[in-house]
């Protein structure tokens, strides 16, 4: 009775449509064939994880009726799950091992060159199918030409500095495409948008304005890639003086210190308030989701606000702005 090559089939547990309107498989209207089973690893920060996800349509492309599972670390598990042609999304832990090792795939994407990555493609793969960066007698062995081109950018200064194209075009290189490519698509559930309505209402009650959204983190390893304290202070008065808005500060529990000294300059401005997310990745997706521009840095809210369609102007310090994709206008770049 069961149909093992359908995409939502999960073994423990009844699927989504069986749940939902009581479907099974003999008759069941919503059956999805696949028939190449496909992994993809990227084990990076959150923001590269976002940015990877333009990958899939072309990945999908290059196969028949695949089954694509991702493989990422605890921290991205809850976002990857929110992507757009991910059937499986797998965490990196002891039994996420046994999943890859186990998992018959027919092809292994690993465009991250770095050993746990390579270590776990080869791992996972079977006849070499690996596209991008597998190990080889212990070392990172690249797939084509454009994937030795993306580590000589890592061991050259001098070739990371004359880089002129976007990340996603560096990795679609790496498949062997050239044409063009679109944002990452995020599935946002219902609840969490009505959630962050909800909250951005009572925190702006009655206001009909537009709102910008100021990301005021910026991540551990590059603090520098956002404004300090008293140049948030200063933008925001600048944004103030020139259009009539609502200016909430986003950004998560780490920015708590930060938002609250941005709040005590701002002297208790009604039109300026904190609106940090503690809880996921997709409840800062949906409340980004209400925001009508935002400013940023290099961050994880620049790869969501490109995959939500959120004009941004973003800022950029110690990294490169070649390798961040505009899409036609929608992110405009400003260097410190």
């Amino acid at each position: 009775m069961i149909n093992y090559q359908c995409r939502y089939y999960r073994a423990s547990k009844p699927c989504v449509f069986n749940k939902t309107d009581g479907s099974e498989c003999p008759s069941c209207t919503h059956v999805a064939q696949f028939n190449e089973r496909i992994l993809f690893i990227k084990l990076d920060a959150i923001g590269d994880v976002l940015r990877s996800a333009s990958l899939l349509p072309m990945i999908a492309a290059r196969h028949d009726a695949p089954y694509i599972a991702w493989l990422t670390r605890r921290e991205s598990v809850d976002l990857v799950g929110m992507f757009e042609r991910v059937d499986e999304v797998i965490e990196l832990s002891e039994v996420g091992f046994a999943r890859i090792a186990t998992g018959g795939w027919d092809c292994v994407y690993s465009l991250s060159n770095d050993l746990p990555s390579a270590s776990l493609a080869t791992m996972a793969a079977k006849d070499d199918r690996v596209v991008g960066y597998d190990l080889q007698r212990g070392v990172i062995r690249p797939s084509c030409n454009a994937a030795e081109h993306w580590l000589e950018m890592a061991a050259f200064d001098r070739v990371k500095r004359e880089n002129t194209a976007s990340y996603q075009r560096r990795m679609l290189a790496i498949l062997d495409y050239s044409g063009p490519f679109e944002p990452p698509r995020l599935r946002v559930p219902g609840d969490l948008r009505a959630a962050a309505a909800s909250r951005l209402a009572a925190l702006f009650p009655g206001s009909t304005r537009r709102r910008v959204a100021v990301n005021i983190g910026a991540g551990g390893r590059w603090p520098k890639k956002m404004l300090d304290v008293a140049q948030i202070h200063h933008l925001i008065g600048l944004v103030r003086q020139r259009v009539d808005v609502d200016v909430m500060l986003v950004g998560g529990a780490a920015e708590a210190g930060k938002a609250d000294a941005v709040l005590a300059l701002c002297g208790g401005d009604p039109r300026v308030r904190p609106a940090l997310t503690t809880v996921s990745i997709p409840e800062f997706v949906a409340i980004l989701m209400e925001a009508d521009t935002l400013f940023c840095g290099d961050t994880l809210a620049l790869h969501v606000a490109t995959a939500i369609g959120l004009p941004t102007v973003s800022i950029f310090g110690p990294t490169s702005a070649a390798e961040i994709a505009d899409f036609d206008g929608l992110i405009a770049k400003a260097t410190a």
